[in-house]
């Protein structure tokens, strides 16, 4: 199956993201594990980190996320990119 292009997300996202690292806070986490399937976790973000030019959220157990694939955090709705 090939991977979707990745879309940057919209930079007021991603602070909302480092809040919640930098505050080592459990945050409930929604987004798309598959085109079909969406999963929610409710952990603490380890990390965010950038590969191959794609940005990803990493949880504790190591499970990497991308950025373009969330749908919320906490009580934040993302949408939009970031104009790249």
């Amino acid at each position: 199956m090939k991977e979707e292009k990745y879309i940057p997300i919209a930079c007021q996202f991603y602070d909302v993201l480092e809040l919640h690292a930098s505050r080592k806070e459990v945050v409930e986490i929604a987004y798309f594990e598959s085109a079909e399937k969406v999963k929610t976790v409710k952990e603490k973000i380890k990390d965010l980190v950038t590969r191959d030019k794609m940005e990803y959220l990493i949880l504790p157990d190591d499970t990497a996320i991308r950025l373009d694939q969330i749908i919320s955090v906490g009580n934040t709705q993302f949408y939009g990119s970031c104009g790249f």
